[in-house]
């Protein structure tokens, strides 16, 4: 899956993967809108995506791996696994979202309720994804973004620094161009023997 912002939306009910409105920490399903709280960013990490949310910044994660978990939303990023679906009834692609190397995967509760506020949870992979709606996304490209992951160099050197060039034309027509950067900062501590 390319880095961009996405919104989700669920197969089985036609919501959108949003922010609950009360606490802002828990994922559910709400009617589509414009509303930040439903864009998420995804971005590469290690073998697998962080999801972002845009509007309080905070990463999709859980709070332990057993069935019925709620999906909740933390200050530190985890990895995912996007798997793409084709859904050849619906001529379209789907994702699921799974917790790596597990059967777990998001899920939206009650078989998919489409009642506004129903939790996203993970749930194991024992039935087929294709028969089970409310373990895929539909998602929805809103922006491109652009991520530069640099190799980190350890040596005699410890100032190092890199440059990118971005091609304008990498850029597609009438779109924006966002430039995510990350900083990792190295620190040495050097135990000194009492005398």
């Amino acid at each position: 899956m390319q880095p961009g912002i996405y919104k989700f939306i669920n197969r089985q009910s036609g919501t959108a993967m949003d922010l609950a409105q009360d606490d802002h920490t828990r994922v559910v399903g709400f009617p589509p809108s414009d509303d930040s709280s439903q864009k998420w960013e995804i971005a590469p990490l290690g073998a697998g995506y962080t999801i972002r949310n845009t509007k309080t910044g905070t990463y999709i994660s859980v709070k332990g791996l057993v069935g019925d978990a709620a999906v909740s939303v933390g200050h530190f990023p985890a990895a995912w696994q996007l798997i793409t679906v084709k859904v050849d009834n619906e001529n379209a692609e789907m994702i699921e979202i799974r917790w790596p190397h597990t059967g777990y995967m998001f899920d939206l509760a009650d078989d998919g309720n489409s009642a506004p506020g129903t939790k996203v949870q993970l749930m194991s992979t024992r039935l087929n994804p294709t028969q089970h709606r409310c373990r895929l996304w539909k998602p929805i490209l809103i922006q491109h973004t652009l991520h530069s992951v640099l190799m980190e160099c350890v040596g005699e050197n410890d100032e190092t620094s890199s440059t990118a060039t971005i091609n304008a034309a990498d850029v597609p027509e009438g779109g924006e161009l966002v430039l995510v950067t990350t900083t990792t900062t190295r620190t040495v501590v050097t135990k000194v023997l009492k005398q």
